[in-house]
């Protein structure tokens, strides 16, 4: 019997039958969220939004006692990737993916937790499945905004999704 984890993960991922909270549990034990501190704390049933926890501690602020930029780059690059695959896996479409580029704008420090909410609208759906079907590949940008505990807009990010079809196994 082969017990690896990664292996595991990866046939769960590209299950159709992965469900939200499976899958907010194996983001959670990733290993690079956990050292960034980066939690999932919602995932809708259809994968249309996130809500992500970027959690302010002594492991990933510098000297200033905010929050490192790489943290926040990080928070911010996977999610819109992560679900686009799992709405588009649905559709009955099987994709690799990831994120192409991110751009992110932090307009003032960031010395609490931050807050991301994700979300994918059923035109941005439409959109990916359509250059899907049309050109094989699926490559737009998706915005996003980080909030700290006091309702306030301290991080603006644009993160460009790539999506392709995948080949046959």
């Amino acid at each position: 019997m082969n017990l690896n984890p990664a292996n595991y993960f990866l046939k769960r991922y590209h299950s159709v039958d992965l469900q939200p909270a499976t899958l907010k549990r194996l983001l959670n034990w990733w290993f690079p969220f956990l050292v960034n501190r980066i939690r999932i704390v919602k995932i809708a049933e259809d994968f249309t939004t996130m809500n992500v926890k970027l959690i302010h501690s002594f492991w990933n602020r510098n000297p200033n006692k905010s929050v490192w930029g790489g943290s926040i780059a990080s928070a911010l690059d996977p999610f819109f990737p992560i679900l686009l695959k799992q709405i588009i896996l649905r559709k009955g479409i099987p994709t690799d993916f990831y994120s192409k580029a991110v751009q992110v704008k932090f307009i003032k420090m960031v010395k609490s937790d931050i807050s991301f909410d994700f979300h994918i609208t059923a035109k941005e759906i439409e959109k990916a499945l359509t250059a899907l079907k049309n050109q094989g590949k699926y490559d737009d940008w998706h915005e996003i905004e980080g909030i700290d505990s006091e309702g306030k807009v301290c991080v603006k990010g644009r993160v460009q999704v790539f999506l392709r079809k995948r080949k046959s196994e």
